[in-house]
């Protein structure tokens, strides 16, 4: 059973950020996804609440207003960033989020969680010790007995963890993920949003992610109607690029339902 949404941007207007000049989307969700073409403002809208967040208190359940020039004026080390709002770049690296935290963050559900999708990533893995080499190189213990540090395994093991490790520290706060698919294969898909459904109500985290991978898309769909009658707490955001304007289009679960039933190609 889905807990009641506490404590989350409940709709948000964007004006004259970068190219989103007048954006309101009046419904939102815990987990929110975005898509659009190239050009459509889909960082930016990632980088817009980042941005207002790092400038302002972070007052949830309000309609958040961001109306705000500034960041084309201040240099990256004017900006203040909060402590409750977790942004990850499409370039973001692992190594980033362990100067200022380590694996011991991790319960045990976040571990359970995280065993799940590692192994989906790699079958090889039987169990991974989060607290070894100084809590912030974790080893797996392959089936076979070998030891491998964890790390050194791979992309997609690094967004895992990079992800884990942002909604573990943001406890009632804001996960920003921009292109969530990078280094994923897509057989993890369904696996991750699993996982970021889970932490995120557990933990009372609101996600906003970006993508272009149908794969994802599909997933996310699949994973908000698992149970029928029972949709989680998710929509898909479609910014479109009219005229220079930037327009939402939103997608509750019983829309995603039909999209993903009848595999419409929503991306166009």
């Amino acid at each position: 059973m889905t807990k009641k949404l506490e404590k989350m941007i409940a709709s948000i207007e964007i004006q004259n950020f970068r190219n989103l000049k007048n954006l309101h989307i009046d419904s939102l969700s815990r987990v929110n996804l975005i898509i659009g073409k190239n050009n459509s403002g889909k960082t930016n809208f990632l980088e817009s609440i980042n941005f207002y967040t790092s400038q302002n208190e972070f007052l949830p359940e309000e309609k958040l207003i961001i109306d705000d020039l500034a960041p084309n004026q201040l240099t990256d080390d004017e900006i203040l960033f909060s402590p409750n709002v977790k942004l990850i770049s499409s370039h973001s690296s692992i190594q980033g989020f362990l100067r200022q935290h380590t694996f011991d963050v991790f319960t045990d559900f976040i571990r359970e969680k995280a065993m799940r999708c590692l192994k989906m990533i790699d079958d090889r893995i039987f169990e991974v010790d989060f607290v070894a080499d100084n809590l912030k190189n974790p080893i797996a213990t392959f089936k076979s007995g070998k030891n491998v540090a964890l790390l050194r395994m791979g992309n997609g093991v690094h967004r895992i963890l990079t992800i884990l490790l942002a909604l573990t520290t943001c406890e009632n706060g804001i996960v920003l993920i921009d292109e969530i698919e990078n280094g994923l294969h897509y057989s993890v898909t369904e696996e991750l949003w699993k996982m970021i459904f889970e932490v995120a109500e557990h933990l009372n985290v609101q996600v906003f992610a970006t993508t272009q991978s149908i794969d994802m898309i599909k997933a996310f769909g699949k994973i908000i109607n698992v149970e029928e009658n029972k949709p989680l707490h998710g929509i898909l955001i479609k910014l479109e690029n009219i005229d220079n304007v930037i327009e939402p289009l939103t997608f509750d679960p019983e829309e995603m339902k039909v999209i993903t039933q009848n595999s419409i190609e929503v991306r166009r």
